[in-house]
């Protein structure tokens, strides 16, 4: 393989998932991401510099961090007790403060890992794919920032008789998506909001890439369902799903479903943890009630779940 290729860092291998695709599965979660959704649930991933944790609840105070950080970037706790604080921007990314502290209050995010060791990781599972129908979801981030190393990565898995799933947000080059879908058994692929303006302020990139690839990966007849989180202030708007399915009914070839994912606040802890602000500190989760009307009118003509795919 390249030693050149663009290698994501590597922030969690997850087993037992029963969310990201059909039967028990392995998630392999990328760090970076191009969009900057300001609710998601992977904050974590969107940078691709390796990130830190602070479990402020863990910390002894004992300022070990602050002494042994080479960039001065630590202060030390204060006399009241309260916690050391890191500078960011001072920060090199050394990790000696997570090697020093004593309480692992500090936790490093994001790993180099060889595709060899994903995959062997990955296999281990075997049996529950085979007896669930399962597999090994790649998500993140956005795995299409990484091209090369997805394309090698899906071979792989291929290699070893593995259902893939790719979860995506459809915004990367059409010719590196195109060679990846060829080893890829299921997309979970976003659609967050029809309107390109509202798409291009709110997640920073333009949506005419995510729809030109998606009319693209249908006509290859790759298995897609269309993710779709739902967010208060957002999308959660009929108008928005009406346009949904005008567009969804324009595809050459029909996707499997779409899923809708309501808002959820279990990404809080994240934000504090890695010291970032989140717009949505304090919202409450979105209840299945609240976005009924939105499940009715797409199932009048598609496939429609809520919370999570379990389809074959």
């Amino acid at each position: 393989m390249d030693t050149q290729i663009k290698i994501p860092l590597i922030t969690n291998i997850q087993r037992y998932s029963l969310d990201d695709g059909p039967g028990i599965r392995t998630g392999v979660f990328y760090k970076g991401c191009p969009l900057h959704c300001p609710w998601c649930h992977n904050p974590e991933n969107i940078s691709t510099r390796m990130g830190l944790y602070f479990h402020v609840d863990k910390c002894v105070r004992c300022g070990s961090c602050a002494e042994v950080c080479p960039e001065k970037a630590i202060t030390l706790p204060g006399p009241d007790g309260s916690p050391p604080q890191r500078d960011r921007d001072k920060c090199s990314q050394c990790m000696q403060c997570v090697l020093k502290c004593p309480a692992r209050a500090l936790e490093q995010v994001g790993e180099l890992l060889s595709i060899e060791q994903i995959v062997k990781e990955a296999i281990s599972d075997m049996p529950f794919y085979r007896k669930s129908g399962g597999g090994v979801t790649i998500s993140g981030g956005e795995p299409l920032l990484f091209p090369v190393f997805t394309l090698e990565l899906v071979k792989e898995l291929k290699r070893k008789y593995v259902h893939v799933a790719v979860e995506t947000s459809g915004f990367g080059n059409w010719e590196h998506l195109s060679k990846i879908a060829e080893y890829v058994d299921l997309f979970l692929y976003d659609l967050k909001h029809m309107n390109p303006l509202k798409h291009q302020a709110v997640v920073g990139v333009p949506n005419n890439i995510i729809h030109d690839n998606l009319r693209k990966l249908v006509n290859l007849n790759k298995k897609v369902i269309i993710r779709v989180p739902v967010i208060a202030g957002f999308n959660n708007e009929k108008h928005n799903f009406e346009m949904m399915v005008e567009f969804l009914n324009t595809l050459d070839c029909p996707v499997e479903a779409v899923d809708l994912l309501p808002f959820h606040n279990f990404a809080e802890a994240k934000y504090k943890q890695l010291d970032q602000n989140y717009d949505y500190k304090g919202a409450p989760n979105m209840e299945k009630e609240e976005i009924a009307e939105f499940v009715e009118t797409l199932q009048k003509t598609i496939k429609t779940t809520v919370g999570g795919v379990t389809i074959q």
